[in-house]
C-alpha cells in the first residue's frame, strides 16, 4: 500500500515537473459579467447563482448584488474574459 502512494505522488511530480509550464500559460484576465435574478439581494446568493449562470471554466468570484427593481436582482461578478 506505501508502495502505491509513493509512486502515485512520485508520477504527479514528474508530470507537473514536465508539463507543469503547459498548463499554466500566463496571467488569467478577469472581466465584470452580471446576470438578473429572481429574488431580492437578501433573499439569493449571487455567487451561488453565478455558479449555476456560467460553466467553471469562468471561475465566477467576488460577486456583488443590486436592486433591480420588483423582486429582481441584479448580479456582478468577476469571471474570467
Amino acid at each position: 500500500m506505501k508502495s502505491y502512494i509513493v509512486f502515485s505522488f512520485l508520477s504527479l511530480a514528474i508530470f507537473f515537473t514536465f508539463f507543469g509550464p503547459l498548463l499554466v500559460s500566463g496571467d488569467i484576465q478577469f472581466c465584470p459579467g452580471s446576470f438578473t435574478a429572481d429574488g431580492t439581494c437578501d433573499n439569493i446568493s449571487c455567487g451561488n447563482l453565478a455558479l449555476l449562470e456560467w460553466p467553471a471554466s469562468k471561475m465566477p468570484h467576488s460577486c456583488k448584488c443590486a436592486v433591480g427593481g420588483s423582486n429582481k436582482s441584479n448580479c456582478t461578478c468577476l469571471i474570467v474574459c
